[in-house]
């Protein structure tokens, strides 16, 4: 079972556990769980964004200065629990566009359960779920994502094949899943890297090739981390070079990072390009000559002529 079911079946059982055993310490509602103090001490910090709505009294709460002081824990607000489970139309709606946005990146098993929820909950709701919403998640290879699922599911190490765009590089890493997300129509996986001996993300329309091997993943004590940590991120040291982009190199907008900044009546748009080093982005020119046009900085562009006329002349040589 993936950490996030884990965590799903460990906190619906939560809430009823604390119910019967108000003012139990902390430690050993963690060692009734198998988890350590620090897991339920997230838990229960998740578990206050839950309810029946969203104001005082209607989402479940905790005794903080007790939690953080004295390591007990007292539970409040939680008797909707007992209660038959009755949802509004738009809080409906907005599961079954959760759902939609999970079957985009499910597979196999997943699919049955999910789309048993989704004929359950789109019949309860009725016409409000009718209205047309759109769920784009990019296309990657079935085989690499059926490996990875597998992979999770049965708590075993991966060994992926990565192409790092920002070092136009590949790269064999022996990773420890995590988790599957989606994020701005992008299906990520979060792991351990042993490379790096770190938390990483790996999009997954960048690996090239995952293989589940033998060896049982192992469960890394981590912080959670947001997305934006592990991702190519621009700061005010990071290179740029001044470009204009044709439009057959239109699609780099949507691949690497780019500011644009205008667009002519002729289809050309003037962009900052961004890359991990200048020799990244003379090649990226180099592989789209005649789509990319450098404007600033000069010495970028004098290397890219440069390049591009050594090659020519390898060629006349021939």
């Amino acid at each position: 079972m993936s950490r996030s079911r884990q965590q799903v079946v460990r906190m619906l059982a939560l809430v009823p556990y604390l119910q019967g055993n108000d003012g139990i310490p902390v430690n050993e509602v963690a060692a009734e769980f198998g988890v350590s103090p620090r897991v339920i001490r997230d838990d229960l910090r998740l578990l206050m964004y839950t309810g029946t709505g969203e104001y005082a009294g209607e989402l479940i709460d905790f005794d903080l200065t007790a939690l953080e002081e004295d390591g007990v824990v007292h539970i409040r607000d939680a008797e909707f629990m007992t209660r038959p489970l009755r949802i509004s139309a738009r809080e409906g709606v907005a599961l079954i566009v959760a759902l939609r946005t999970l079957r985009a990146s499910a597979s196999g098993s997943e699919l049955t359960v999910i789309d048993s929820a989704l004929a359950k909950l789109e019949s309860a709701v009725g016409d409000s779920a009718a209205a047309p919403v759109d769920v784009v998640v990019d296309q990657v290879d079935p085989a690499i994502h059926s490996s990875i699922v597998h992979a999770l599911a049965n708590g075993k190490r991966l060994q992926l094949t990565y192409a790092t765009v920002a070092r136009d590089e590949q790269s064999v890493r022996a990773v420890d899943p995590r988790r599957l997300f989606t994020e701005q129509g992008k299906l990520y996986l979060e792991a351990w890297c042993l490379r790096a001996e770190d938390l990483r993300f790996f999009r997954l329309d960048r690996v090239i090739d995952a293989q589940v091997t033998e060896v049982d993943a192992e469960d890394h004590d981590v912080q959670e981390r947001d997305l934006s940590d592990g991702i190519f991120t621009v700061g005010e040291a990071t290179p740029y070079a001044l470009v204009d982009l044709h439009p057959r190199a239109h699609w780099l907008t949507e691949y690497y990072q780019v500011d644009l900044l205008e667009q002519s009546d002729d289809n050309v748009w003037r962009a900052k390009l961004y890359g991990a080093d200048w020799a990244w982005l003379r090649r990226l020119v180099l592989r789209n000559a005649g789509s990319v046009t450098v404007i600033e900085p000069q010495e970028l562009a004098n290397e890219v002529s440069s390049h591009a006329l050594r090659a020519l002349r390898a060629y006349d040589d021939e």
